[in-house]
């Protein structure tokens, strides 16, 4: 944003060629940051996304208090790494601009980096969002879990029903042979059927 400049040419006497090179170590580490957000802490170590996000916003409101108390341009640069896991710091010059540039002109001569602050408390509401989007994650899950251990138990409690419906349908004595040929059988006794297609091989 416009506003960085204005701040490091006045504080740290930076030319645009020092402020350029801050801005391409900015995106860089804005690179890494989300790079590792995303990739280790949400896919490797399955770390909710909302308190990823809690990472990100807490560590913008400590880089915007080390931005605005920066007396050097190495602390100024450590203010970056700070807000490493800053992800979300691309959409704040489109929505805080204005307001930051207000602000810089109106605390010039008593507090250059007081916009920084601002942006810090500013980014406090993320924080109190991203951790109520937590807990009702938290309720949702639980609400989840419960009903899909009462699934569960409900098909267990289906299948012993019908376990105990097959068991009482089934006969007490096995039956051997079929069913249709049972009566024929004992008429016929253990001596079995007399078949003439079978009287030639003996």
């Amino acid at each position: 944003m416009a506003v960085n400049y204005l701040f490091t040419r006045y504080r740290f006497n930076w030319d645009e060629v020092d402020f350029s090179i801050f801005a391409t170590y900015s995106m860089v580490t804005n690179l890494i940051g989300t790079s590792i957000s995303v990739g280790v802490f949400s896919h490797l170590m399955k770390i909710d996304d909302a308190i990823v996000g809690i990472y990100s916003s807490v560590s913008k409101i400590l880089s915007s208090f080390v931005y605005g108390f920066a007396k050097t341009s190495l602390v100024f640069y450590l203010g970056k790494v700070n807000s490493l896991f800053g992800a979300c710091e691309a959409l704040m010059p489109l929505i805080y601009g204005p307001m930051y540039s207000a602000t810089y002109a109106a605390t010039l001569n008593i507090m250059p980096g007081l916009f920084y602050i601002l942006g810090g408390i500013l980014t406090i509401p993320a924080v109190i969002i991203f951790g109520w989007m937590y807990i009702q994650h938290r309720k949702d899950a639980k609400v989840n879990d419960a009903k899909d251990k009462q699934d569960i138990e409900n098909a267990a409690q289906q299948s012993s029903i019908l376990k105990d419906v097959i068991l009482m349908a089934s006969p007490a004595k096995p039956q051997i042979g079929s069913p249709i040929m049972n009566g024929y059988r004992k008429e016929v006794g253990k001596q079995g059927v007399t078949n003439p297609a079978f009287e030639g091989d003996k």
